[in-house]
């Protein structure tokens, strides 16, 4: 897996091609696969360990980039534990200059909020991909806006893919479904 995409990138393959256009593509089919009970959880879990792996390779690509003096603080809230696609952004964000503080899964609100404290972004990006944490997503944006109120915040992941636009009525600033 690292060779085939390493030699992508050599050929020139934007690392937001390959993140989006590659990785996250074997990562739904992954998911799918895990949902219908093709593969078992320890095989969902191993491809995501590759996955990981691979991209942590670009790492000192990504982490030379001159800076924006732009700051991004991104998690998957309360007990959500995918967290591929908000490190994705993440990464591609940091890519682009910004610096990205990454919190990794399963954050709870106070977490959140003080890391929102300490570190004063220009924006938060909050994922979500299973539709049970979406009312507490829901929960973190309302406590966002309230202490922070003119913090920009984006969220995004599978859980809102069947919503109808579910987070326009959150007053959110930016939304993605990838």
């Amino acid at each position: 897996a690292y060779d085939t995409i390493s030699a992508a990138r050599k050929k020139g393959v934007p690392l937001e091609v390959i993140y989006e256009e590659i990785l996250a593509k074997v990562m739904y089919e992954i998911g799918s696969l895990w949902h219908r009970n093709v593969i078992t959880v320890d095989n969902e879990h191993y491809a995501t360990s590759v996955t990981q792996t691979v991209m942590s390779g670009f790492y000192d690509e990504i982490f030379e980039k001159p800076r924006k003096d732009r700051t991004l603080v991104s998690c998957a809230v309360g007990n959500e534990l995918h967290e591929m696609g908000i490190r994705m952004l993440s990464d591609i964000l940091e890519l682009n200059g910004w610096d990205t503080v990454y919190l990794g899964a399963a954050l709870p609100e106070s977490a959140i909020l003080e890391a929102i404290s300490a570190n004063k972004p220009d924006l938060v990006a909050l994922s979500v991909t299973m539709p049970p944490y979406l009312a507490t997503c829901e929960g973190v944006v309302q406590a966002i806006r309230a202490k922070h109120p003119g913090l920009k915040i984006a969220v995004g992941g599978q859980a809102f893919a069947s919503t109808s636009g579910l987070w326009e009525k959150w007053g959110i600033d930016f939304y993605s479904s990838s």
